[in-house]
């Protein structure tokens, strides 16, 4: 008698462990896609305020606003901020978002009319 109750302790712990060990992995999953898509979203925040960035330069320059120096920024907008540098020599706009630890560039040639 006292072997059967021995075997099916035996199966109990292994049914439990076994549950533990999906519950575990379940967890783990669920974290890993939630950063997943944390990091997923700020990089696309930080690459919207880099367009923004650029649309604030396009702004000035077809305003003709007169600037202290060839930088906006940082500009808080959002979770987020966007720095913008523009090189009158070169007529290049190079905007940086960030949200986070998530960075996007963005760089533009214009001409000039």
């Amino acid at each position: 008698m006292s072997g059967n109750k021995a075997i099916i302790l035996l199966n109990v712990v292994i049914i439990l462990l076994t549950i533990a060990l999906i519950g575990a992995s379940l967890v783990a999953f669920l974290s890993l896609t939630s950063f997943s898509a944390q990091t997923t979203a700020d990089r696309t925040k930080a690459f919207y305020l880099a367009e923004a960035g650029i649309a604030h330069a396009i702004n000035i320059l077809r305003n003709r606003a007169r600037l202290e120096n060839d930088t906006i920024g940082p500009v808080s907008l959002g979770e987020g901020t966007y720095e913008v540098k523009i090189d009158f020599g070169q007529s290049v706009i190079v905007s940086t978002g960030r949200v986070g630890n998530s960075k996007k560039t963005l760089q533009l040639q214009y001409s000039t009319l």
